[in-house]
């Protein structure tokens, strides 16, 4: 573990160049952000934050002024340093942000709005591909090679979780879970399971299968935790969970077709308006569905053909708010719900 002190410029708001918004009327604003915009995240005033991976930066941008408020550099260019900015999750009450670097092998946390460095964790050997902070503000969660729990300021490791190959985690809304979607061996193959977590005592609640060998991208609860979503490049999973019981349900996965943007990250799809509506961008593609039934837990809203890294959904405006790697920051109206046709 490492604490790092970091470069945080007081300025004057820097305003953004407007980009073409061209006939798409799910554009509400569009600005150029050059750097390589990858994580994001909105605070609790509204400020959206932006990990910016060439420059290794954080900005936070007034969204009605269209201006770059504060920036904080976390590595020089000058070192062999290559954090991506993979992931930004927010504390329950939004006064912290957790950032999971990518290659770089660690994770930053800093406080909100002042955009100061609490600590930077470092996992040597490990890519750091998310950084979860625990609801009910306990622990955090690094998913690397393995699962590392530490305590909520990220000063000590308290435990590893007993699973092999994670590919995406996830807390439940009222912190008493935690997924760890793997790849385990069935027969010649690996498929993909769902293992769920007791946060009180770390014990194994629930194991089961999500029926596929694809890699999972990214997960989430959702619908007050009565379902898991898990996220593949062309796939979407729903799997129920009995929350009292704090296990896996019984039931067969539901899953639809969807065409991930080639390079997306983790969050590329987001929970809106309740929890129970899931919104995810798309590149343009001839093989996507919705999901259907009155069975299912969630139901789903496509940003068709919007090649994003990350989605955030800002409640008090119904709006999302998209990174493109291309160079590009994007406010969008809240798409429409699938209707079956």
């Amino acid at each position: 573990m490492l604490l790092i002190a970091a470069g945080l410029h007081a300025q004057t708001p820097t305003p953004l160049e407007s980009a073409a918004n061209s006939r798409d009327r799910k554009i509400v604003h569009r600005w150029a952000l050059p750097g390589t915009p990858h994580g994001v995240a909105i605070g609790a005033d509204g400020t959206i934050y932006v990990g910016l991976a060439d420059p290794q930066a954080v900005v936070a941008i007034d969204p009605k002024a269209g201006a770059i408020r504060k920036r904080i550099v976390l590595d020089s260019a000058d070192i062999a340093s290559t954090k991506e900015l993979v992931t930004f999750r927010l504390s329950a009450d939004k006064s912290r942000l957790f950032i999971a670097n990518g290659s770089d092998e660690s994770a930053t946390i800093l406080s909100l709005p002042n955009l100061g460095v609490l600590r930077e964790i470092t996992m040597e050997g490990e890519t750091i591909r998310d950084a979860v902070p625990d609801p009910k503000g306990r622990y955090l969660y690094l998913l690397g090679r393995r699962v590392h729990v530490y305590d909520y300021e990220g000063r000590t490791e308290l435990r590893t979780l007993d699973v092999a190959e994670p590919m995406a985690i996830a807390a439940s809304a009222n912190g008493a879970l935690l997924a760890v979607i793997a790849a385990e061996d069935f027969g010649n193959a690996k498929a993909a399971v769902a293992a769920l977590f007791d946060t009180n005592t770390f014990a194994e609640a629930g194991r089961e299968p999500l029926q596929t060998e694809k890699p999972i991208e990214g997960v989430l609860f959702a619908n007050k935790d009565r379902a898991l979503i898990a996220i593949a490049r062309d796939t979407l999973f729903e799997k129920p969970i009995a929350s009292r019981t704090a296990k896996a349900a019984p039931g067969v996965v539901s899953s639809d077709a969807i065409c991930l943007p080639e390079g997306s990250g983790p969050q590329i799809a987001t929970l809106t308006s309740t929890d129970a509506l899931l919104a995810y961008a798309e590149r343009r593609c001839s093989v996507s569905g919705a999901f259907f039934g009155s069975a299912r837990a969630v139901t789903t809203a496509s940003l068709y053909g919007v090649d994003a890294y990350a989605l955030a959904y800002d409640k008090p405006t119904n709006t999302i708010v998209a990174t493109d790697p291309a160079g590009f920051l994007t406010i969008y109206t809240m798409p429409r719900p699938a209707v079956a046709k």
